[in-house]
């Protein structure tokens, strides 16, 4: 058993025996010497010292008064417990800095070291607290009234402070309660936040230093408030550098006495904190990145962790330095593995955050390409599979992006039974799914005579004719333009013209009466290229709809009057070639 462990251990009368382990272990952290950032080393030395003279003479006056009462003696060793593992952190820090054995980097250093020196301030603070409170025990504790949420920001702070004062120096049990109702009244009203941050003594590295209590309650309390104060923007910068993100990463990472809801507070906490792209380098150094990819990873984690921890790594992603140190820790391989699990909540994820990484970056597109991001997206769309809207949408906004990037990745689109999927897509969704549906259908028009045909004789002209008509101008539209370019092929007319509903939705929508005469030109493009088969020309003019293209072209349109001067002219040949063979 380590120096440590031992006193934390250590018989609750035994104060003495406790302290002389302590000291043993600051004793050994000073004759370390830190040559990196001497100034922020001699400032931990300082405190320490400090503080192991404070805590002599607290133990000195408990053993004067006899040591008989078990509150004062169990909430002691508490803080020797907490205490302990602060300098057991110091030590270890020092130990391999001066052995030359710390691998975490300058900037993983710095962040330690402001760590211990923020949990060494509050240590002070809570000395300082217990030896002028004489450490009442929870049956001698006076608890304050709680305001209700129509209380004045007075009568708040008042409580506050007073909870505040419960953390410091009560019991467990006390400080867990004490944090539950902190986390309540920051929920309730955003002005606490404030209390906390700026009116509340050492309000922010107490909540910090709690995060790393030994016990659950604390722990998904303390983690509750400090995601509420870090939603803030005015507040982050006090978390940051009271050193909360080390903390936070290490609730995300602990296995065996973190609670699911510890992790999914610490995640919602670092989300808001990495919303600020100052910090997001803080969370790298304390070894988030790998955390966050385990977080998402696990079978065990909960939807609510999975998401947060998601939205983290798309905050990281933001900072182009720290894109591509992801980059070259291999996150894009293990993004791809993670979009080919089934669960939505994880494929969701992996695919926002691949298409957010690879939008200005070329390599990380083929890189994705190359692991087979393709048929992780190509599984969200099947419609077979119990995929959410927002799924779908997420997936077909992708496979534009992806397919259309690279030749390959197109061909992998076709072979697939997409076509059929997309053709689904157009009659049974809501208008978002549409719009990325159309989306990629527009693309993959103008992209080669033969996709045209395909989709031609997949069914699409008269699933896009009905479109003409949806609530959506944009649907609108957009249809018109896959109709319109569809069109431009032989082929794709005859098949457009034999269902003659077709061709009356087109010349109806040139009706003002109809109230959505938008994309006109493409409406008229289309009619143009259906005038170009004798079918066409036929069904045109004999159409009930055909006087609404007339009153267009009489009112001065240039492109109806171009399509009823080439309607007209093929009429006079058509009777001149009757004249002629006869």
């Amino acid at each position: 058993m380590g120096e440590a462990e031992e006193a934390v251990t250590a018989p609750e009368g035994s104060h003495g025996e406790a302290l002389k382990l302590l000291q043993s272990l600051a004793s050994s952290s000073l004759a370390c010497s830190v040559t990196q950032f001497p100034v922020k080393w001699q400032t931990i030395k300082d405190k320490l010292q400090q503080f192991c003279c404070n805590l002599n003479s607290l133990c000195s006056g408990v053993g004067a008064n006899g040591g008989d009462d078990d509150g004062e003696n169990h909430m002691l060793v508490q803080f020797m417990q907490s205490a302990s593992a602060t300098v057991r952190s110091i030590q270890v820090i020092a130990s391999q800095c001066s052995e030359g054995s710390y691998k975490g980097g300058r900037l993983r250093l710095r962040s330690d070291l402001d760590n211990l020196s923020s949990k060494l301030d509050a240590h002070m603070k809570q000395l300082k607290e217990m030896a002028c409170s004489g450490m009442p025990s929870a049956s001698r504790a006076i608890i304050a009234v709680r305001p209700g949420i129509e209380a004045s920001i007075g009568e708040k702070t008042f409580y506050l402070k007073d909870l505040f004062s419960r953390i410091r120096i009560g019991d467990t049990v006390q400080r867990g309660q004490a944090l539950a109702t902190i986390r309540e009244l920051l929920a309730e009203d955003e002005v606490c936040a404030k209390v906390v941050a700026l009116d509340t003594e050492d309000g922010i590295a107490l909540l910090t230093g709690f995060l790393e209590s030994r016990d659950v309650r604390i722990q998904e309390e303390t983690a509750g408030a400090v995601a509420i104060v870090a939603g803030s923007e005015y507040y982050r910068g006090m978390l940051v550098k009271a050193g909360v993100i080390a903390p936070l990463v290490q609730l995300l990472e602990n296995k065996d006495t973190a609670s699911e809801l510890a992790k999914e507070r610490a995640a919602q906490a670092l989300r808001e904190l990495t919303e600020n792209s100052d910090n997001v380098w803080a969370v790298c150094a304390n070894g988030g990145l790998t955390t966050l990819l385990h977080s998402c990873a696990n079978a065990d984690s909960s939807s609510k962790l999975i998401s947060s921890s998601f939205a983290v790594l798309r905050n990281l992603s933001r900072v182009e330095e720290v894109k591509m140190f992801m980059v070259e820790q291999g996150v894009v391989t293990e993004l791809v593995k993670l979009s080919q699990k089934k669960e939505e909540i994880r494929k969701l994820g992996a695919v926002e955050l691949l298409h957010a990484m690879a939008l200005d970056d070329a390599d990380v597109r083929e890189e994705a390409v190359s692991m087979g991001v393709i048929q992780s997206l190509l599984q969200l769309i099947y419609p077979d599979l119990p995929y959410s809207y927002k799924a779908r949408e997420v997936a077909l906004a992708a496979i534009w992006f992806f397919c259309f990037s690279s030749a390959n990745s197109l061909d992998d689109l076709i072979s697939s039974d997409s076509l059929g999927w997309l053709l689904f897509y157009l009659n049974n969704v809501d208008y978002a799914v549409l719009e990325c549906t159309l989306k990629i259908l527009r693309h993959l028009s103008e992209v080669s005579e033969e996709y045209n045909r395909m989709m031609g004789r997949a069914g699409y002209l008269s699933a896009l004719a009905s479109l003409l008509g949806a609530k959506s101008c944009r649907v609108r539209e957009m249809a018109a333009q896959v109709l319109s370019s569809l069109l431009l092929l032989h082929p794709n007319r005859v098949i457009f013209v034999q269902d003659s509903d077709n061709l009356n939705r087109l010349l109806q929508l040139l009706d003002p009466a109809e109230g959505k005469l938008m994309a006109k030109d493409l409406i008229l493009s289309a009619i143009m290229s259906l005038a170009e088969t004798n079918s066409g020309r036929k069904k045109i003019v004999t159409s009930e709809h055909f006087s609404s293209l007339k009153e267009l072209a009489d009112s001065g349109d240039f492109d109806a009057k171009k399509v009823v001067r080439k309607l007209s002219a093929n009429r006079l040949q058509t009777i001149f070639s009757k004249i002629w063979s006869a």
